[in-house]
């Protein structure tokens, strides 16, 4: 059994979705782009894996700390 999908995809594809045709960012891209932090969606698709990597590491430093 095989999945096959329409057109270009991959899974780490970070796109506008569309909303009733027009295309919209996702919410925390754009109010980085809105605060001027990122000028496009893909550096706020950069930063916003930074955070997730920088909130994994200090969960497990948490946790390295307060269990052993």
């Amino acid at each position: 059994m095989s999945i096959e999908f329409e057109g270009d995809f991959t899974p780490a594809q970070f796109r506008s979705r569309t909303v009733l045709g027009q295309p919209q960012m996702p919410g925390m891209a754009a109010w980085l782009i809105k605060k001027g932090i990122i000028k496009s969606e893909n550096g706020a698709k950069g930063v916003l894996i930074g955070i997730v990597f920088m909130n994994i590491i200090l969960t497990f430093l948490v946790i390295y700390l307060f269990v052993f």
